[in-house]
């Protein structure tokens, strides 16, 4: 009879679902609340973990699947997670892949639209750093402040619908002096 007990234990504790309770950052390691259970700290699985690597830790409360090889959770892992009420789909769309994170940011890829975006609590920052260079193809519209620290160049016609100001001179109100009317020109503006 104990013998069946161990072995109906063992099968039970196989693949169970549970929750992260505790999480080791350091050691990339968490312990899952599954029932009565609570594992000790155990690995779990990522996307990649090769050349090209992935760091996106469980968080407490994630619903998680539990896999005990032999049914001891001592050699457990956390398999994957699953969507559950307290932790829902960031989508629904078969067309997006949605990455949603704690402060509401979202990053989203809709290959049928084929439009990609990027949204940021209110204060988020954005940072793209390419020593080697940066090359936008397309159109770009920027609403807001711009700043360019830096020189710029541009080739080809740049038209504003507001008035430009370089060092310190309006190119719609500066005053040219001693000009005459006729077929002369202006010196430079003073």
């Amino acid at each position: 009879m104990q013998r069946n007990a161990d072995l109906l234990r063992r099968l039970a504790n196989m693949i169970r679902v549970g929750t992260i309770a505790e999480i080791d950052y350091k050691r990339k390691r968490a312990r899952v609340a599954s029932g009565d259970l609570l594992t000790d700290f155990l690995k779990w699985g990522t996307a990649r973990a090769g050349r090209r690597a992935v760091w996106s830790p469980p968080s407490i409360g994630e619903q998680v699947i539990l896999v005990c090889p032999q049914g001891e959770t001592t050699g457990g892992f956390i398999l994957c997670s699953e969507y559950s009420d307290a932790n829902p789909s960031p989508d629904d769309a078969p067309s997006r892949h949605v990455t949603r994170y704690s402060d509401g940011a979202v990053i989203a890829y809709d290959d049928e639209a084929h439009a990609l975006s990027a949204t940021l609590p209110g204060g988020g920052t954005a940072t793209l750093t390419a020593d080697g260079g940066l090359t936008i193809n397309g159109p770009v519209t920027i609403f807001g402040a711009t700043t360019i620290k830096g020189d710029a160049s541009i080739d080809g016609k740049v038209t504003a619908s507001g008035d430009v100001v370089g060092a310190g001179v309006s190119l719609e109100t500066h005053p040219h002096g001693g000009v005459q009317p006729g077929g002369g020109k202006s010196g430079r503006p003073v």
